[in-house]
């Protein structure tokens, strides 16, 4: 629905509306000069009526708001986090008690209903339908499963062995590979408890409007039964919501450093629909047991950035045997301007990183090195003040997000 329409549902002015749109709380589309604003938007507007009716500043509420689109308060430690929010408030308003008594009342109601959450996922592992995809790295021989635990359609626990000595191992649905690097990684993931306190909400909600960039992009296409691929997921994740409403049909696989963050963003995707075709792996290198010229999507929300951070070589490159002809791009990069100090910093405590990292000319490097040219761009906008997770960063200066999509070359 267009502005006006949208302002009227909920009684409030345009200005007011805009003014929301200016602080990250709303998110909507924009074609030409003229907002549009979906069902994400509604229940944005509805949580922050709620949450007005409670008292809170508009401050406040962009932060429960970010906490929701990183989290959707499905692990039992966001709940507690969120739980914590609301018991400070309440504190807060405890001091002017006559004043506000009915906003106590609201708020003892909204913690009730909090306190009354009841996580439950459906326990999912590798689909057996990956099992002909898996390839060594090494000798390019199919991997072959061994000590295999089954349950339905998955497989719970056991090995990938090859006969050069390969071998990988899954535990609890996930696959760990031996291709762990020794120099150091992301210490934090983006459903980290540190890590979530250690962003900023206009952080958030730049991040935001990259994931529904890339969600309207793909929207445009067909991904059923193709094979889609995520890596470096610590950093930021494509929201499981949003691949909720994508294709059911696809196959999708996720790769990261760390079990912990792929255990949780299992666990969310279980939590909203538990029949997708999803396999995670524990991977640093982008050495993956997977067989060559089988992925048909790359999506990259900062997962190339990160990668960058602690390798000098760029990703796409290496990752390009995995690529067929016609595989597509699609995702957003963060960087600076040029002669920023923040570059400065970035070399100083990511020594072991790619030159041009977080720069405008990391973008089409990255592209060029897994033979993807550049068919559209956005710049979505920036932020002065992403948090204390980007270390690297220099007090008030820009760092700009770029949304984008590629395509392959095709080759004569």
């Amino acid at each position: 629905m267009k502005i006006g329409e949208f302002s009227r549902k909920f009684n409030v002015t345009i200005d007011t509306v805009r003014h929301y749109i200016e602080m990250g709380l709303l998110i909507p589309t924009k074609e030409g000069a003229h907002y549009f604003f979906d069902s994400t938007c509604i229940a944005d507007m509805e949580l922050i009526v709620k949450l007005k009716r409670l008292q809170f500043t508009l401050q406040e509420i962009h932060k429960v708001l970010s906490l929701k689109r990183v989290t959707h308060f499905v692990d039992i430690q966001e709940i507690d986090y969120y739980l914590k929010v609301l018991i400070e408030k309440k504190q807060d308003l405890l001091k002017e008690k006559e004043k506000i008594n009915r906003s106590l009342q609201l708020l003892d109601e909204k913690i009730e209903s909090v306190h009354k959450i009841n996580v439950r996922t459906a326990e999912t592992g590798v689909p057996l339908l990956f099992l002909s995809m898996f390839y060594c790295p090494h000798c390019l021989e199919a991997l072959h499963a061994t000590d295999a635990f089954i349950k339905d359609q998955y497989v719970l626990k056991g090995s990938l062995r090859c006969t050069c000595g390969y071998e990988a191992a899954i535990k609890d649905g996930i696959i760990v590979t031996p291709n762990l690097s020794t120099l150091p990684q992301n210490e934090h993931y983006i459903y980290d408890q540190q890590m979530i306190e250690e962003v900023t909400p206009s952080f958030i909600s730049l991040l935001e409007k990259g994931n529904q960039w890339i969600y309207k992009k793909m929207l445009r296409n067909d991904y059923s039964n193709k094979v889609i691929l995520e890596t470096n997921v610590e950093t930021y994740v494509f929201p499981p919501k949003l691949l909720y409403s994508l294709s059911p049909s696809a196959l999708y696989v996720f790769c990261g450093n760390k079990v912990e963050m792929l255990r949780k963003l299992k666990r969310k995707i279980e939590h909203f629909n538990p029949k997708l075709n999803v396999l995670y792996i524990v991977n640093s290198q982008l050495d993956l047991p997977f067989k060559h010229q089988s992925i048909d999507v790359v999506i990259d929300v900062l997962s190339f950035n990160d990668f960058s951070l602690f390798n000098d070589y760029l990703p796409l490159e290496k990752l390009s045997p995995y690529f067929k002809r016609e595989t597509a791009i699609f995702g957003y990069s963060i960087f600076y301007e040029k002669n920023a100090q923040s570059n400065k910093r970035l070399w100083e405590l990511y020594p072991n990183g790619h030159i041009q990292n977080i720069q405008s000319s990391f973008l089409g490097s990255n592209l060029t090195s897994g033979s993807f040219k550049l068919k559209e761009s956005e710049l979505l906008g920036y932020t002065e003040n992403p948090g204390e997770y980007i270390d690297y960063h220099y007090k008030n200066e820009k760092l700009y997000c770029m949304a984008y999509a590629g395509a392959r070359f095709q080759h004569v």
